[in-house]
């Protein structure tokens, strides 16, 4: 596709991209299986059995109900699957992976959020109540059903529910946390790590806890409870994900950072004894987890790229690091990278990179380079054609390297004129733009754009994920200053660059992105339009009426009124 394309047209292609969702793996007797949900061309929800070095063996199972999540068995000839249910209940089913067929099903009541396989017999849900709110990427959103939370004497939690198969059906029992609310969860031989809050609304999740219990089955599987319940560690400052509990169950590994936690990670011993350990050398990880050699993996962002790796910690706790970086973007269910590994090397991952549209590849975890497995969305490519993509930086006013990602479409001659430039910024402030085929924030308006002929510039203020914690909480007590002040030197940057023309530029962004455009738009004269989604423009209404306002102005507030 040729550059000046309508933007319509090529946004409205964008939304015909097919996305994996729910990568799971298995290594099996006839290779590598793996599986995901991936919608059909009409729209119907399906399940994908992927054998990369048998593609004899693909097949492709379209299910009845809209699927949500799916997990292999212990023994690979199973599937775990959640389908979004009626009546306030999600579908949970085991299937067969040889034909799909149900052989055993149960409800359970509310919105099920994630899933640990603990045996070939039996899981662990976290489940939300109906009512709720939605958590992680899908905030500001509820699950159906339920009183009004609002008015709701026992406010709605987030629950860890045991499901086990019983014949042909599956029995569920919640394992009672008391007043707690879980975020995310992890278990290995019985333990469970479990980051919580008492706020059962997101903003609870803004001062976590991180908890950990025993999970005893011994008064019968199907009545398992919890024992020994324990808080392990607490903050006001940081947000935790992605617990991890060492295979000698001597300690628990959890990141510690921001909102959408990208951050370093926090060793926690599991005896009481000695002191949390950040492990060196490790910064904007979002997702790790132990090698069955007893390595960990980890994956996490790096500026706009992604980095991919393993840590080894000897005897005496040093810790060694081996990583690559790669210009691209890893998807995952919690909207940050992470990997499927099946050995001590090898990989897998939803992927996608400039010019090249989300795909699922196998990678090493040692050595750069990565082998595209699946060709979903091949009738894409064309826009590639379009669309150029670069790594821009500058500085600052006051000296701070700011760095960014610039589309621009590609020029069919010696074009030197300067374009239209659309600042386009992203939500978080914690968050970050990503080197992507069509990156998605806003609606996946900067592939368009570019293509119809404008400079996109999606940069990352002070605030942002990618450049470490210093970078991140510089914006903490100067929200709508450092930023600003950041992003308006980027498109100062490209003005004297010749790339933009400063009498055609607009701004636009999404979330705390829509709050930034806002505040260009007023504190500036520079641009001709603002387009303010999902925008703050009263604080002190978001703090008191918004499900995450106390937490979050907690955190980026430090000093204002919180009363």
């Amino acid at each position: 596709m040729s550059a000046g394309a309508r933007v319509e047209d090529v946004h409205r292609r964008l939304l015909g991209l097919r996305h994996p969702v729910s990568l799971t793996g298995i290594r099996t007797p006839v290779g590598d299986r793996l599986a995901f949900l991936a919608a059909e061309p009409d729209g119907a929800g399906a399940i994908h059995l992927l054998t990369p070095d048998r593609p004899d063996l693909d097949v492709v199972h379209r299910i009845e109900a809209e699927p949500a999540l799916v997990k292999w068995s212990t023994t690979g000839t199973d599937l775990w699957t959640v389908c979004v249910g009626e009546s306030e209940a999600d579908l949970l089913t085991l299937r067969s992976a040889d034909d799909a067929s149900v052989t055993a099903t149960g409800r359970v009541t509310g919105a099920i959020e994630d899933l640990w396989v603990l045996d070939d017999d039996s899981v662990l849900l976290r489940v939300a109540d109906p009512g709720s709110d939605r958590d992680g990427m899908h905030l500001g959103m509820r699950v159906s059903g339920g009183p009004d939370p609002r008015v709701e004497s026992t406010p709605p939690l987030r629950r860890i529910v045991y499901a086990r198969r019983t014949g042909d059906q599956i029995v569920t029992s919640v394992l009672d946390l008391g007043e707690w609310t879980v975020w995310d969860c992890d278990v290995r031989d019985d333990v469970i790590a479990v980051v919580a809050s008492r706020d059962h609304r997101p903003a609870g999740y803004y001062a976590p806890t991180l908890l950990v219990a025993d999970l005893d089955r011994s008064a019968g599987a199907d009545q398992p409870v919890l024992r020994n319940v324990r808080e392990l560690h607490h903050s006001e400052t940081s947000q935790f994900a992605c617990p991890r509990i060492a295979p000698d169950l001597s300690s628990v590994f959890v990141l510690e950072g921001l909102s959408i936690v990208s951050g370093r990670v926090l060793r926690l011993p599991l005896t009481g004894d000695g002191e949390p350990q950040h492990l060196p050398g490790l910064d904007d990880v979002t997702d790790l987890g132990v090698l069955p050699g007893g390595d960990w993996w980890f994956a996490g962002w790096d500026h706009t790229t992604v980095q991919i790796g393993t840590l080894r910690l000897d005897e005496a706790d040093d810790v060694q690091v081996r990583r690559w970086t790669e210009t691209a973007t890893i998807h995952s269910n919690h909207g940050q990278p992470s990997l499927v590994p099946l050995d001590d090397d090898s990989a897998y991952a939803v992927w996608e990179e400039p010019g090249q549209p989300v795909e699922i590849v196998r990678l090493s975890l040692t050595d750069a380079g990565v082998t595209r497995v699946t060709d979903l969305n091949a009738d894409l490519s064309d826009l590639a054609d379009a669309v150029t993509t670069t790594a821009v930086s500058w500085s600052s006013p006051d000296g701070t390297p700011v760095d960014g990602i610039l589309l621009r479409p590609k020029e069919s001659g010696e074009t030197t004129e300067p374009r239209p430039l659309v600042l386009l910024l992203h939500g978080g402030p914690t968050w970050l733009w990503s080197a992507a085929f069509a990156p998605a924030e806003s609606n996946m308006m900067a592939l368009p754009l570019a293509a119809a002929g404008t400079a996109v510039l999606l940069p990352h203020p002070r605030g942002s994920s990618g450049r470490g914690q210093d970078h991140a909480r510089a914006i903490i007590g100067h929200m709508g200053t450092r930023d600003l002040a950041d992003v308006m030197a980027g498109v100062d940057h490209l003005v004297d660059a010749g790339i933009a023309d400063p009498d055609r530029m607009a701004v636009m962004g999404l979330s705390y992105g829509g709050y930034l455009s806002a505040v260009a738009a007023a504190r500036t004269d520079r641009f001709r339009a603002a387009v303010v989604m999902s925008g703050v423009v009263d604080w002190i209404g978001f703090g008191h009426t918004s499900a995450i306002g106390g937490g979050y102005d907690r955190v980026y507030h430090p000093d204002g009124d919180r009363r």
